[in-house]
């Protein structure tokens, strides 16, 4: 049914492009990543099996395989300007929010994949323990406890490159 597929379009693409931008830090290349994993979902959709998990967590499980896959051909993308980036801040400010997000990037990448998911969905997408739990199958207790070492982590890994914390 297109219109029910519309409806569902319009409730989980923003998550589903949070998500992709969040593994792939490129706005054109999270756009695709998002039209080609509801692509993918229409095909598949007859194959879907309901397993107790939200729809969303199936539609970020294709999300992830299709970064994992673009980044092993070597289909990385650097943006030339980021348009993305509201102005209305100082150049100061934007510059050092640029700078700390950097750090805190190339500290995720070296993280281990659970580690950097978690902190990302927990984070970055701003989810309860009990949805990371869901997608991640895990227990919530289990997500708390990945939660503090990951972030304990995180800090060691800034700290190792030089990062310093503005009190």
């Amino acid at each position: 049914d297109p219109d029910a597929f519309a409806e569902l379009y319009g409730q989980t693409a923003p998550a589903v492009y949070r998500f992709a931008y969040s593994l792939v830090r490129d706005h054109h290349r999270a756009e695709d990543l998002v039209s080609e994993t509801y692509r993918r979902a229409i095909v598949r959709l007859l194959a879907y099996q309901d397993m107790g998990k939200p729809f969303h967590a199936w539609l970020f499980t294709i999300t992830r395989n299709l970064a994992i896959d673009g980044a092993r051909r070597g289909q990385r993308e650097s943006p030339l300007l980021d348009h993305d980036t509201p102005d209305d801040d100082w150049l100061g400010e934007a510059l050092a929010r640029d700078e700390d997000g950097a750090q805190v990037r190339a500290a995720l990448v070296r993280m281990s994949e659970v580690h950097r998911e978690v902190l990302i969905l927990r984070f970055g997408h701003e989810w309860s323990c009990r949805q990371v739990a869901e997608q991640l199958g895990k227990s919530e207790a289990a997500i708390k406890q990945m939660s503090y070492r990951a972030l304990i982590r995180l800090r060691e890994l800034l700290e190792e490159d030089g990062y310093v914390r503005n009190p």
